[in-house]
């Protein structure tokens, strides 16, 4: 089969795995036809429709503060090709970190963001955030495989509309070693 074709048939297996459907064997999935139909028309449409996207909620006042500091940062480094610039959030638990890094991407325009961090765990609520809340409509996320037969990362990342944002989630355990 073609590359393209590949990728789509893999994207489809995803989209079947995400929405809850099990892998039985090699292509096959414990699932209805209404299920391969909805996950199909989610890659086509280059959608999420397995995610209803309910969340509207603002940033709270401590988020937008977070957001207007860190863009005033950034925005000084702008054209300044000499210097790295490096900011961090020193917040209390709860404080909403996910949301307000999305956040921050959306305000800065930031097309591709790598998120690298030593707990793992954490990749469904970064999925979820990203996926739930009508801010990030059409962002893609991008993770290490859940499940044996799902497409890696950089395939994942071929298959990817270049067009949309980008957020590539891993740990330090997923890229040691990697391209």
């Amino acid at each position: 089969r073609p590359a393209a074709h590949q990728c789509q048939i893999a994207l489809v297996h995803r989209m079947l795995l995400k929405m809850g459907c099990r892998k039985v064997a090699g292509e096959w999935f414990r699932c209805t036809q209404e299920d391969v139909k909805k996950a199909w028309l989610a890659v086509r449409d280059r959608s999420e429709t397995i995610y209803d996207r309910t969340e509207t909620f603002p940033m709270r006042p401590e988020q937008q503060e977070a957001v207007n500091k860190t863009a005033e940062y950034f925005n000084r480094f702008q054209h300044d090709h000499e210097h790295t610039p490096h900011f961090l959030w020193n917040c209390k638990m709860r404080f909403g970190k996910t949301f307000t890094t999305y956040q921050l991407a959306l305000r800065m325009k930031w097309r591709r963001l790598l998120v690298l961090t030593f707990k793992p765990a954490v990749a469904q609520a970064w999925e979820e955030d990203l996926m739930r809340h009508q801010d990030f409509e059409g962002w893609q996320f991008i993770t290490r495989p859940q499940s044996i037969g799902e497409p890696n990362i950089d395939e994942q990342y071929a298959c990817a509309d270049l067009s949309r944002p980008i957020v590539c989630f891993g740990s330090f355990q997923d890229f040691l070693g990697e391209n």
